[in-house]
C-alpha cells in the first residue's frame, strides 16, 4: 500500500529536480502599441529565477502571422524599459538575428555572451524579447503565434515554456470622427458648388 503512493511521490520530485517538470516559464505575444493601421507587439517572457537560475540564455522562436493581413515593418530587441536583459552588462555583443523563414512567418533568434554568474544574478524574472512593429494590409484581426524552436538557460540546457498566443486588429475611427469627415465633405461640397 506504501508502495502504490510512493513510487508516484517520487517519481514527481525526481522530474522536479532534473527541471523536466519546470513549465513555470511563459512566452507570450501581446499588443504594446497601436495606432490606426499600425500595431507593435512585444514577445514576453515570465518565469524565470528572480536573481537566480534559471535564467535565459538563447531563444530561437517563429512568429506565425497572417501576411494578408499584416505586413512586417521592423524589430528591436530587448525590453523598452530594461534594455537587453540577456545583455545585462550592456557589452552589444550578444548575437541576434530576424528573418522571415516563409510567408507569414518571422524567425527571432538571440544568443546572449554573458556569463551564467551574470544573468543567473542580474536578468530580471520577466521581460520583453523584443518588438516586432507591423501595418496592417486590410481591415480585419490577424491571429499571431509563437512557435519555440529553440529555448536556453544561461548554461545552454533546454528550457521548456507555456506559450500563448494573441490576435491584433487595426484601431477603427470613433465614430465622432466619421461624423466630423462627413461633415467636412459636405461642408467643402457646399462651398464648391456656390462658387461655380
Amino acid at each position: 500500500m506504501l508502495d502504490r503512493y510512493c513510487k508516484p511521490l517520487i517519481a514527481a520530485l525526481l522530474l522536479s529536480a532534473s527541471g523536466l517538470a519546470e513549465s513555470a516559464i511563459t512566452l507570450g505575444v501581446m499588443p504594446v502599441g497601436r495606432t490606426g493601421w499600425s500595431v507593435a507587439v512585444g514577445i514576453t517572457i515570465s518565469g524565470l529565477g528572480a536573481g537566480e537560475a534559471p535564467s535565459l540564455g538563447s531563444y530561437d522562436l517563429d512568429l506565425n502571422f497572417d501576411s494578408s493581413h499584416l505586413e512586417y515593418v521592423g524589430t528591436s530587441f530587448g525590453d523598452p524599459v530594461l534594455g537587453d536583459e540577456l545583455d545585462v552588462l550592456d557589452f552589444g555583443a550578444n548575437v541576434t538575428s530576424v528573418g522571415s523563414s516563409g510567408s507569414g512567418v518571422l524567425n527571432l533568434f538571440e544568443l546572449s555572451f554573458d556569463s551564467p554568474e551574470d544573468l543567473n544574478t542580474l536578468q530580471a524574472d520577466s521581460f520583453t524579447l523584443a518588438v516586432v512593429n507591423f501595418n496592417f494590409r486590410q481591415a480585419g484581426s490577424s491571429p499571431l503565434r509563437l512557435a519555440v524552436n529553440a529555448l536556453g538557460d544561461a548554461d545552454g540546457n533546454a528550457l521548456t515554456a507555456n506559450v500563448s498566443s494573441a490576435t491584433v486588429a487595426p484601431v477603427p475611427l470613433p465614430s465622432a470622427l466619421w461624423l466630423m469627415a462627413i461633415g467636412l465633405a459636405a461642408v467643402f461640397r457646399g462651398r464648391a458648388h456656390t462658387t461655380n
